[in-house]
């Protein structure tokens, strides 16, 4: 798992942290996965201050792992399914991967999944908690078909999903493959009392197939 965030200079040699989202390296060399909108929501101005981090060594006794990071280019986009192929910066480096791909067309409604990834990272890294790695387990709740040509456009999951949580891995619980990337939540704004709007989050949460990595990460070998 990789933490995309932007790290802008401030005086004092002090540095304001915004975590954007999360991806997955599909590559030793460091080749990742995230969505296109992590990506495309960053001003133009500020992509100089993009980077990953990677998860590094881990300090046993004290149950800390630290962090690696790196800077990230772009090598793909693909905005109709809501991916983006990025590389990292790691000269002579070599990374972990994801075990394998499935294929997302025979899932099917009621199958059991898991996501990892770095939901509410900046909030939580503002609270004191560090960089923080949650995993949800949750169902496939419903299935979303193109009626061009009836191929797998999403599926829902019965759990919320949060800012920091686009493209996490969504993983088989039964065969462990990745078969889905977090993309994005539903919810209702609800005027309060002060005349603000509040995000009520529903139990409902948007993946995109993984089918759609292999053709991204072949168009730049």
């Amino acid at each position: 798992m990789v933490l995309i965030d932007l790290q802008k200079p401030l005086e004092n040699n002090q540095k304001q942290i915004s975590i954007r989202g999360t991806g997955f390296i599909i590559s030793e060399e460091g080749k990742f996965v995230t969505n296109a909108h992590v990506y495309k929501q960053i001003p133009e101005a500020e992509l100089q201050y993009i980077g990953v981090s990677v998860p590094g060594s881990t300090d046993e006794k004290k149950n800390l792992t630290h962090y690696n990071r790196y800077k990230t280019k772009l090598l793909k986009l693909d905005e109709e399914n809501d991916l983006a192929l990025m590389q990292i910066e790691g000269e002579g480096a070599k990374f972990s991967t994801v075990n394998k791909i499935g294929n997302a067309e025979k899932v099917v409604e009621g199958d059991e999944v898991a996501y990892i990834g770095y939901p509410l990272a900046t909030e939580m890294l503002n609270m004191g908690f560090g960089i923080t790695m949650t995993t949800n387990h949750c169902m496939i709740s419903s299935i979303k078909r193109r009626g061009s040509d009836g191929s797998l456009h999403f599926f829902l999951v019965d759990t919320h999903t949060n800012n920091g949580s686009s493209g996490s891995p969504v993983f088989s619980t039964q065969t462990g493959e990745v078969i889905g990337i977090v993309s994005g939540k539903i919810s209702s704004k609800i005027p309060a009392q002060n005349g603000q709007l509040m995000d009520i989050p529903a139990n409902i949460g948007i993946c995109r197939p993984a089918n759609y990595i292999e053709n991204l990460f072949k168009v730049t070998e």
